[in-house]
């Protein structure tokens, strides 16, 4: 089964046995129907149609894949939601906002991101980086540290010499494949486990996200595939929906994802929820799922709307833009994959 299928097909799966399994979280399909009938699928499919800004985008084969290096790097990367009042604490930024600029200040230590450099990086030098040097940030300061070292192991180990020649290797090897996109949510997942191999368990079943993979691939999709149809990927329709803590909050707030009374008192009290606990897998398996039945109901009256569209939308124009309306964000820290 395709990766993204995977996710969609486990997430979704895992709603009609709910009940069953007294799962904390689950998506109500006629909260998710009425909060469909309340979207302006016009706007969202005129906002999805706006062309992505492509001025950092050089022309050359060469420039192309320095970026999408730097887009594959900045996707494994972009975990930390979990320690976001920490990071906003210690100097002012939220986590994506910190990763940017640690990883500005690598590449401009290293900008070709030699495998043999991420490699003899030592946790001081990821804080020195990131401009974390605060005992508090210590566990995230170690998750970033572990991120950085297995891209660099890995890379050696297969006879990378950087991230750029792995990307391009893979998506030259998937040109014009009718599953590009899925198989490179695969490669990705199944080559750097610790940043991408985004999998759980709730009542003995596996429940598939491969969060940041799908993401890196939409990435590379979105800012290329205009210019260079190696990025054309056929399946990317097939990507399930980008969910993070606050799109999970905007459907809690609107009553899509349920909780149970003692669930919603920990989240009240930003108690964090560990990584691959009941809480956690079934919080996000039931946004997931609630986005895949809200995409369908969009096609049904005629719109061209992916999981990934509606993801986004939610996200940058009901969760950002009504932010202090939102019921607070779960928080999960043991975690690199959000």
């Amino acid at each position: 089964m395709p990766y993204p299928e995977r996710v969609r097909h486990s997430c979704c799966a895992l709603q009609d046995v709910a009940s069953k399994l007294e799962a904390p979280a689950w998506a109500s399909r006629m909260n998710t129907a009425c909060f469909a009938a309340s979207l302006n699928f016009d706007d969202m499919c005129a906002l999805a149609d706006q062309p992505m800004d492509a001025s950092c985008t050089a022309g050359s084969s060469q420039a192309v894949g320095e970026e999408a290096a730097l887009i594959c790097l900045a996707g494994a990367m972009d975990f930390g939601s979990g320690w976001r009042s920490e990071l906003h604490a210690h100097h002012g930024l939220g986590p994506w906002q910190t990763v940017r600029a640690g990883l500005d200040k690598i590449l401009a230590a290293c900008p070709d991101g030699r495998a043999d450099w991420l490699c003899s990086l030592r946790v001081s030098d990821v804080a020195k980086y990131f401009g974390l040097q605060s005992e508090v940030l210590q566990e995230y300061v170690q998750k970033l540290h572990t991120v950085l070292r297995e891209l660099g192991e890995t890379l050696l180990e297969k006879g990378y010499p950087n991230l750029q020649e792995f990307v391009m290797f893979s998506v030259n090897g998937f040109y014009k494949d009718a599953t590009a996109a899925s198989k490179l949510v695969q490669v990705l997942t199944e080559t750097f486990p610790s940043c991408f191999q985004d999998v759980d368990k709730l009542g003995g079943l596996p429940v598939y996200f491969y969060k940041k993979a799908q993401s890196v691939v939409n990435e590379l999709y979105e800012r290329f595939h205009l210019r260079d149809d190696r990025f054309d990927f056929a399946d990317i329709k097939m990507l399930t929906a980008n969910v993070d803590p606050l799109v999970i909050s905007v459907l809690r707030r609107e009553h899509v994802v349920k909780t149970t009374l003692e669930l919603t008192t920990q989240l009240d009290l930003h108690t964090p929820l560990p990584s691959g606990g009941a809480a956690e897998v079934a919080l996000r398996a039931a946004a997931i799922a609630a986005l895949e039945d809200i995409a369908s109901i969009a096609q049904m009256k005629g719109y061209d709307v992916s999981p990934v569209m509606l993801g986004n939308y939610i996200w940058a124009c009901i969760g950002q833009i009504d932010k202090p309306l939102c019921f607070p964000r779960h928080v999960t820290k043991d975690t690199t994959y959000y």
